[in-house]
Parts: structure tokens; C-alpha cells; sequence
């Protein structure tokens, strides 16, 4: 039962690193989305707790059947617990006042044309890549080759209401965490270019223009202390209206050196990626 063969310590390690990175350990998410989405770790753990006598660190990577068991879920939602329970052999029934929520429970589990799938996958994003495709393409700061952009980061902007410079929203300085990259990402508040360190606490200074990187950005709570007079500015703000966006960073991935580089592939915009932005 669960209560007795619950393992909360191994659930919730493996938990965390899927819902870094949910789509790559659950493909079948992509269907469609669907807001806050449980882990399937988590209610495959729970179903073997339950139905199994083993520990569950020795049947969690093992093939399971429980044949005879029925799981009835009346707010199926996006389909975690259904989908989970049917991997592990039970016969499933699902309900949901949402009509959205059905649709795609439906669409998860019914069976699947690989092959006409393919082919209209691959339709799809080859006309996309004609239409768009240079839009999405940036160089490389490893080895200067064409690389494919997997994500632009943005920020937020507002012009101070005293001296009326401009200052980014930035509730933290932190790009990326040292668990799905070797190093803590930095953003530096001066110059915006990206240091790599490896002490999150004390990040030290960049090493582009010297300034001592932070881990505290100015935003927080609607407010925002100007960092050139001191004022302390609220947003959003009726008056200005919404505020404007920067980009400050790409995340790519560069098929040349992927190879011989270790982690993420992480840079600050260069002229060539703001031209492309003004394009788009």
C-alpha cells in the first residue's frame, strides 16, 4: 500500500528533474498544453506503491502489469494519472467537465499512424522553416558556425519616472542554476554580457567589464529602484501602459561542437541577432 512503500526521497528526486525538462521525459504532453500538469513520476510511483509488495526503487524501471485493475479518475484534467495507470497494464476510465480536457485524454491515448504522423510533421516544419526558419538562426560564440536558436530571453523595460533612463525588470540576475548546466549563468547589470561562475552565493565579477555580478535584481513587488537616480518606480504603470520588452540573451544549440562542449549553449544578443529581432 502506499503508505508503506511510498519512497518520497526517490519520487521527489526524479519528480524535480522531470518538470525541468517535462517534454523530453513525457513526450506525449506535447499533444497540447495543458497548465499545471503533474509529474508522471509522480502517480506511476504512487500507482506501484499501492499495487506492488516490492520496494519501489526495484520495480520503478521494471515492466509492470496489473491486469484486473480498474483507475477511474472523475477530473482527468490534462490525463497524467490515466496515462500513467495505462503504461502499468490497468484498464482506465476518465471524466471531465471540460470539454478541452477530453479532447486531449483523447488524443493521447487513441492509437497513432506513425508514419502519416511523420509525414505531416514533417510537412509542417519544413514549410515553417522556409517561411521563418532565418529567423531563428544565430552564430555560434564557440565556434563562430550557424547555429539554431532554441529560445530569445526577454525582458521587461520601464523608463524611470525622474530621470527617465531606462531600467530593466530584472527580479534576479540569475540566467541559469549549476543542476542542468555545469555553472551558474550570470547576467551582468552593467554591460548585459553573460559570465559562467561557479560559486551561485558569491558570482564574483564579470569577466567582460570587471563589475561585480549580482544575484538581486532591482525588480520586486511592482517596484523597482532606478538604478541611476535611486527613485523607486512602481509598474506596470497606467500612464506609460504595458512595459517594453529587451532581449538580453539567446539560448542555442550548435550541431558543429556539441560534441566537444559540456552543458547549455548560452549567449548575449550580438548585432547580427538585434538586426534579425528588428526584422521579425
Amino acid at each position: 500500500m502506499i503508505e508503506k512503500h511510498f519512497d518520497i526521497p526517490f519520487i521527489a528526486d526524479l519528480a524535480l528533474r522531470e518538470k525541468q525538462i517535462q517534454q523530453n521525459y513525457r513526450p506525449i504532453i506535447a499533444v497540447h498544453k495543458w497548465f499545471a500538469r503533474r509529474p508522471g513520476t509522480l502517480f506511476r510511483g504512487l500507482l506501484l506503491s499501492e499495487f506492488s509488495d516490492a520496494r519501489l526503487r526495484e520495480t520503478f524501471y521494471s515492466p509492470n502489469t496489473f491486469t484486473g485493475i480498474h483507475i477511474a479518475d472523475p477530473f482527468m484534467g490534462g490525463g497524467t494519472p490515466l496515462l500513467e495507470a495505462n503504461r502499468l497494464g490497468c484498464n482506465i476510465t476518465g471524466f471531465d467537465i471540460n470539454p478541452m480536457a477530453y479532447w486531449i485524454v483523447k488524443q493521447e491515448i487513441e492509437h497513432l499512424d506513425l508514419i502519416l504522423y511523420t509525414n505531416k510533421a514533417n510537412s509542417i516544419t519544413d514549410k515553417l522553416e522556409k517561411e521563418i526558419g532565418k529567423l531563428y538562426r544565430t552564430r555560434c560564440v564557440i565556434c563562430g558556425a550557424d547555429a539554431l536558436v532554441k529560445y530569445f530571453l526577454w525582458v521587461k523595460v520601464i523608463q524611470c519616472r525622474n530621470c527617465h533612463q531606462d531600467i530593466d525588470l530584472f527580479p534576479g540576475y540569475l540566467l541559469a542554476a549549476d543542476t542542468r548546466h555545469p555553472r551558474n549563468v550570470f547576467v551582468c547589470r552593467i554591460c548585459g554580457q553573460l559570465t559562467e561562475t561557479g560559486d551561485r552565493s558569491r558570482p564574483g565579477k564579470c569577466q567582460h567589464c570587471g563589475a561585480g555580478l549580482s544575484l538581486d535584481g532591482p525588480a520586486s513587488r511592482n517596484r523597482c529602484q532606478c538604478p541611476y537616480c535611486g527613485i523607486v518606480n512602481s509598474f506596470p504603470d497606467e500612464k506609460s501602459g504595458p512595459p517594453r520588452h529587451r532581449l538580453f540573451a539567446i539560448e542555442y544549440h550548435c550541431f558543429k561542437c556539441r560534441d566537444i562542449h559540456t552543458g547549455r549553449f548560452f549567449k548575449a544578443p550580438d548585432e547580427q541577432d538585434l538586426a534579425i529581432v528588428t526584422l521579425s
